[in-house]
């Protein structure tokens, strides 16, 4: 799971707001989420910035997106980041997961390999994007 940034990878966005979300998570993360955090930083070092009003369908947190693995089945989830105050969502699909901190930043159509907990090599495409207010 300590993956580096790959060549290929495929360009990112993140809202400025998640951003902010995400850099206070990161900062409080325990040491037993040292490898995922490792890897949500270097998405979130690799992502271009960009403010609310950007045009185009992205993953962000809130986002509810179907994707593809490698083997063609078919998932679906919302991304979201654990807050105490807030219940998760019964189809949520954690930032503090492989799979969450993969799909951050992707737009339908594109392709991103991440290693899994136990050291797998997995490949997701996402296929559609529905972002929170659409």
């Amino acid at each position: 799971m300590n993956r580096k940034v790959q060549i290929g990878d495929p360009p990112i966005r993140i809202l400025r707001n998640d951003l902010e979300k995400i850099e206070n998570l990161l900062d409080s993360l325990h040491r037993s989420y040292a490898r995922i955090s490792l890897f949500l930083q270097n998405e979130v070092m690799r992502a271009d910035i960009v403010d609310g009003t950007v045009k185009g369908q992205f993953v962000q947190l809130g986002s509810h997106v179907s994707f593809t693995d490698e083997a063609g089945r078919v998932h679906a989830g919302t991304l979201f980041m654990p807050e105490e105050s807030q219940p998760n969502p019964p189809d949520g699909i954690s930032i503090l997961t492989p799979v969450g901190c993969a799909l951050l930043g992707l737009s339908p159509g594109q392709t991103i390999s991440y290693d899994t907990i136990d050291s797998r090599t997995k490949q997701i495409t996402v296929q559609a994007v529905q972002n929170p207010g659409d």
